[in-house]
């Protein structure tokens, strides 16, 4: 593609709100002048990724990762440069170059295949708006109850049957806007006949979901058969299936997003909870009454990694599924990711033959007012249905033993082992036996697993754990990387118990490594070094003033040089690019206490006087620690004997006094006067 100018790859830096772009894809708190969450590059409980909005910069101090916007949606959709910069253009309204896209060499093949996910989306939300064709649609709708604002907030859509627009009503579309048939085939939009050789759509008399990413593309899609194309056809009279969904793709794997995800977005972030549905018309449903935090997986049972993505946006997941068979396998899966990713998960099975559409709104809201802790309410159930039969009982204490050890913090474990003895009528001391011994066949499968290459999929797995199930767990989640983004093999990929982790800039780091206390930052020092980094343009007069030469702690040195030397070249560095000049362990604390934001806007300070001050702020910090060497060593002269040496140093002392004290008289910061 045509290169975008620096100047609008500028624009668009600038204009850009980090905090609010990267809210879409986790939950950040202000932590003073900052903002904090947990990393969604690799897997904390204790929040090191950092936001500083001023800086216009996030700084993960766990795996390291760092940069300005356009990185960070690189990195978390796998985007190219000029496809991040694209995106954010269009989010917060940069006017990029126009170019035809009947003569532009796409960049990239995901590139495209955006392009005709979006090509697809707004074609079908126009048959189902309007057009003749989207009838069947709009009646579906009618039907069910939807309105005209959940149509718009989920881009639902319409693809006709061939009785109403033809076989190709898609391909044509694709194929008049220059767009890869051959790539839309690989996405499920399209395919080819064997016999005539024709491209033909493949989601025909259907209501279309498409499923978009928490960033805002759309990245596949979901379609259900409406009336009247729900009849079976032909000779064996087979209805079509009810739902047909997006094969996974480059874009797309299910096992890592979730329907509703990007709608949900603002509500999981204010009430701290998610509603976990079943299917993508629940979703739309309760979005309309109200309960806009509902999201669900996308046909299969909830996986390690769409845990994790709830994770990021709040606290607590009701499971709120169907009280039939399948509703009850649903719980079962989803709760093993669900509590391994430390989410308080409670739960409300609806009476049998029940769904949200048959309970109307206000039972609905009662229902999800009062949710059951999910585990306890399985244990409830199990041992009722298990009555006072010996082996019924051992195989339902059998199978809740492993949900219990997948609880990650030990105050969970021991109250959920109560729950379990006491409804089991069996010794506490014999549920915590078991759970130890669940606990060390784990962790010597995590031994062997990281012990080489070999296939430990069975390692770990005897006896109860076994029957405990592992549907939507690990295994589920382990087909890529981020959402959107290229698959992750096992090179780089580390285990999901492993202490160790992959860093982008320091290699593999320790998890839970032994954290030394660091020695204090000045605080001159930090305030003038602030100063620079926020205020650049008095590198000139900061060098003169000599102010490098009272940045002497090694933590602030590197950087305080580093913004000299770029304002010679003409360079604004960046705030990953500064940090990376100091180590590691102290990333954080420079990060606090230099990167706060607090000289971007000075307001009537004269910047002159200011940098004056904090000159001398430095000049006074240094001799007074100064002054403390001296005062002790001149007491242990006069202890031991050197008089003459002691009075030297004490009248040394008294000069720096002297010194420290004029450096103490107030600087006037008020603007210059012409």
């Amino acid at each position: 593609m045509a290169q975008i100018p620096d100047e609008k790859v500028q624009e668009v830096r600038d204009r850009v709100d980090i905090v609010d772009l990267i809210g879409r894809y986790m939950e950040l708190r202000r932590a003073g002048q900052n903002y904090k969450g947990l990393c969604p590059f690799h897997g904390e409980k204790t929040p090191s990724f950092n936001v500083n909005p001023t800086r216009k910069g996030f700084k993960c101090f766990g795996c390291g990762q760092g940069g300005d916007a356009i990185r960070f949606v690189m990195e978390i959709e796998g985007k190219s440069f000029p496809e991040a910069v694209r995106k954010l253009a269009e989010l917060y309204g940069v006017t990029l170059p126009n170019v035809s896209p009947h003569d532009v060499r796409r960049e990239s093949e995901k590139d495209e295949a955006y392009a005709l996910c979006a090509a697809a989306t707004k074609l079908w939300q126009s048959i189902l708006a309007d057009a003749p064709e989207g009838a069947a649609g709009r009646a579906y709708l009618t039907a069910r109850g939807l309105d005209a604002t959940s149509v718009e907030a989920f881009r639902l859509g319409y693809a006709p049957a061939p009785a109403e627009a033809g076989w190709d009503r898609l391909a044509s579309t694709l194929a008049e806007a220059r767009l890869s048939l051959p790539l839309a085939e690989t996405l499920g939009l399209v395919a080819r006949s064997e016999k005539s050789g024709q491209w033909y759509d493949r989601f025909r008399g259907r209501l279309v979901f498409p499923i978009v990413a928490p960033g805002g593309e759309v990245i596949a899609f979901s379609a259900r058969i409406v009336p009247p194309h729900d009849v079976g056809v032909g000779l064996d009279d087979t209805p079509p299936p009810k739902y047909i969904n997006s094969a996974e793709s480059l874009l797309y794997a299910k096992g890592r997003t979730l329907f509703g995800i990007q709608q949900a977005r603002a509500a999981l972030s204010a009430t701290r909870r998610a509603i976990l549905v079943e299917g993508n018309l629940d979703v739309v449903r309760l979005h309309q009454w109200g309960q806009r935090e509902a999201v669900a997986p996308l046909g299969t049972a909830l996986t390690a990694d769409q845990a994790k993505l709830l994770a990021r946006f709040c606290d607590q997941v009701v499971m709120t599924f169907d009280g039939d068979a399948a509703g009850r396998k649903a719980a079962w899966a989803a709760l093993p990711p669900l509590l391994e990713a430390d989410l308080d998960v409670r739960m409300v099975l609806l009476p049998e033959g029940e769904d949200p559409d048959s309970l109307g709104p206000e039972r609905m809201k009662a229902l999800l007012a009062r949710p059951e802790a999910a585990l306890v309410e399985m244990m409830v159930r199990m041992a009722q249905n298990a009555g006072d039969a010996v082996d019924a009982r051992a195989r339902a204490l059998d199978r809740i033993l492993p949900l219990i050890a997948r609880a990650p913090r030990e105050s969970q474990r021991q109250l959920y082992a109560d729950r379990a003895a006491t409804l089991f009528g069996v010794p506490p001391s014999r549920i915590e036996s078991s759970l130890r011994r669940l606990s060390e066949q784990s962790a010597a499968g995590r031994t062997r697993s990281a012990a080489g290459p070999e296939d430990h999929r069975g390692a770990g797995r005897s006896g109860p754990i076994r029957e405990g199930g592992r549907e939507g767990g690990r295994e589920g989640g382990r087909e890529g990387g981020r959402e959107g983004g290229p698959a992750a093999g096992p090179a780089d990929t580390p285990e999901e118990n492993s202490r160790h982790f992959r860093s982008t800039s320091q290699g593999v780091v320790p998890l839970s490594a032994a954290v030394r206390p660091l020695p204090p930052l000045p605080a001159g020092q930090s305030q003038l070094a602030m100063l620079l980094v926020d205020v650049p343009h008095l590198a000139g007069v900061a060098e003169r003033a000599g102010a490098l030469d009272w940045i002497k702690d090694p933590r602030l040195a590197p950087i305080a040089r580093a913004v000299l030397d770029g304002a010679r070249r003409g360079e604004d560095l960046g705030m990953s690019e500064l940090l990376a000049l100091v180590d590691a362990e102290a990333q954080a604390l420079v990060h606090e206490r230099v990167f706060a934001g607090e000289y971007r806007d000075l307001g009537a300070t004269n910047p002159q006087a200011l940098l004056d001050d904090l000159v001398r702020r430095c000049e006074r910090e240094s001799l007074t620690e100064e002054k403390r060497r001296v005062d002790v060593e001149a007491k242990r002269l006069a202890a031991d004997g050197f008089d003459r040496e002691a009075v030297e140093r004490k009248n040394y002392g008294l000069q720096l006094s002297r010194r420290i004290d004029e450096l103490r008289r107030p600087v006037d910061l008020a603007p210059q006067r012409n």
